[in-house]
């Protein structure tokens, strides 16, 4: 058994598998294990992975999985498989300062949390750009307060920059939405958030999110189909976070903000999917349901906190045919 396991989902990234790999093999945490789960590449990125971690020195799995099943898919098998007492998601294309897990180790014990997070870096390899950001929070945070501050973005919790207490995922049953593609890694943060009973920060940016042309966001974004798939992904993730938080979080802000905010802001957000892919019939089905138009305009109670959601809700209800075509446009048609 070993104290950290950090799991990596690997889909066709072989030549980013060295400097990923690299950057988890050198930290300078002693007591750590890799759980490399290649999600049916077709690239040698199994191989190629094989290679690096046999000669790396450090305890590893890698797990070979017989067909695609998306990286969500792929997270869940690793943390099954994984040994460790603490588990970290890392994804396959990116890397990290070498003393990132030792400080979100520290931090975590000493704290004695259900997770640890710390700040990160963006870094693009062409322009050699590199901008920080730390994870700056007020101090004597309440869980609920960081469960409403994250729902209302104004607090970026990185999921790869997290380290998790391994029995609190399990013994609160927190996964990731097998099949999910986008929006996944919100709707994971938005569960440990609402089970979680303590947490703490590190402000350092030592996770670094590596942009590059091949990274799964930025290349769907070039296909209409996929651009459109994600928005869905992404959409019905935001109707499973609503029902989430109205059943199990502690406070009644949080479960106010969900009805008020993200379930208004999830109807509309499906209304635009409809519009993207032409389907006009179910938009005006949606549309036409009176509880759906009652859950829109609970948008108001919000209204001081996010009033664009009210605002796009009113434009929804009010003008159907032009939000229609204005989405309808919006994938890059």
């Amino acid at each position: 058994m070993s104290e950290v396991s950090v799991i990596v989902p690997i889909y066709n990234q072989r030549e980013m598998l060295p400097a990923t790999l690299g950057s988890l093999i050198r930290q300078d945490f002693a007591d750590l294990e890799i759980v490399a789960v290649d999600d049916a590449s077709t690239d040698g990125g199994a191989q190629r992975a094989c290679e690096i971690l046999s000669r790396g020195g450090r305890n590893y799995k890698l797990i070979r999985l017989g067909k695609n099943v998306g990286c969500s898919s792929a997270r869940n098998r690793g943390l099954r498989e994984s040994s460790g007492r603490y588990v970290l998601f890392f994804d396959g294309d990116d890397m990290a300062e070498t003393g990132f897990i030792s400080a979100l180790h520290a931090s975590i014990t000493e704290n004695g949390g259900d997770f640890a997070s710390c700040g990160y870096k963006t870094h693009d390899p062409l322009s050699g750009e590199v901008k920080d950001f730390p994870l700056v929070a007020p101090e004597g945070l309440s869980m609920e307060e960081v469960l409403e501050l994250r729902i209302l973005n104004k607090l970026d919790i990185p999921h790869c920059a997290t380290l998790y207490r391994k029995d609190f995922l399990t013994g609160s049953a927190i996964a990731y939405k097998d099949g999910c593609s986008a929006g996944e890694d919100v709707e994971f943060l938005i569960k440990v958030l609402c089970r979680a009973n303590k947490c703490s920060f590190v402000p350092d940016c030592l996770y670094i999110y590596v942009q590059h042309e091949a990274m799964g966001s930025r290349a769907e974004i070039k296909n209409r189909k996929k651009k459109i798939e994600r928005y869905l992904h992404h959409t019905e993730a935001h109707f499973r976070e609503a029902e989430y938080i109205r059943r199990n979080a502690s406070g009644k802000g949080p479960r106010l903000l969900a009805e008020d905010m993200l379930l208004p802001l999830a109807y509309l957000r499906l209304l635009s999917y409809f519009a993207m892919s032409g389907q006009r019939e179910r938009f005006d089905a949606l549309l036409s349901s009176k509880d759906i138009r009652r859950a829109i305009l609970k948008s108001r109670g919000a209204f001081f906190i996010k009033p664009e959601v009210f605002l796009r809700g009113c434009a929804a209800l009010l003008l159907p045919s032009l939000y229609y075509s204005k989405y309808s446009g919006y994938a890059g048609r």
